[in-house]
């Protein structure tokens, strides 16, 4: 009878949780791995014979970190006031090509009242804005072509 005996490494799967990974810039989930060489009996490992370390695998992008990662703490954001937050996402959007009209009602649909929701897409949109011949939809002065029908704007000062 042959017997085949040897060693060989092996990581082993100690434990799992979430992390902010470095990497993703975001909070990830982990597998808290061991690495080590076994002693192998026909090629099956059955005694952990040296150990050499633990390690942290996002289980995303799958890069692989030293334990002190998730001590790791990323800077926080400065918090910006809601208006502030809602003046940058109407912006966003005016300058992919919404209305200033549709912008307004987003806002009243979320809840603003009227007088602050025309307030706040005023503020967002500027000087400049561009108003459509054709079917009166006004834009910021960036947008070239009414989203609505196609015509092109015209700029109106103030």
């Amino acid at each position: 009878m042959i017997i085949i005996a040897g060693t060989r490494g092996r990581e082993t799967e100690i434990g799992t949780g979430a992390f902010y990974c470095p990497r993703c810039q975001t909070e990830r989930g982990y597998v808290r791995k061991r690495v080590g060489t076994y002693f192998t009996l026909f090629f099956i490992p059955i005694v952990r014979v040296k150990d050499h370390g633990e390690f942290i695998e996002c289980q995303t992008c799958h890069q692989k970190y030293e334990l002190t990662v998730l001590d790791y703490q990323p800077a926080v954001a400065p918090v910006i006031p809601e208006m502030d937050r809602l003046r940058v996402s109407i912006r966003r959007d005016l300058d992919a090509g919404m209305p200033l009209q549709m912008a307004q009602q987003k806002l009243v649909n979320e809840g603003i009242h009227d007088n602050s929701a025309d307030h706040t897409v005023t503020v967002a949109a500027g000087a400049g804005v561009r108003t459509c011949p054709a079917c009166g939809m006004r834009y910021v002065r960036t947008v070239e072509r009414c989203t609505s029908c196609g015509a092109g704007l015209v700029t109106h000062v103030g």
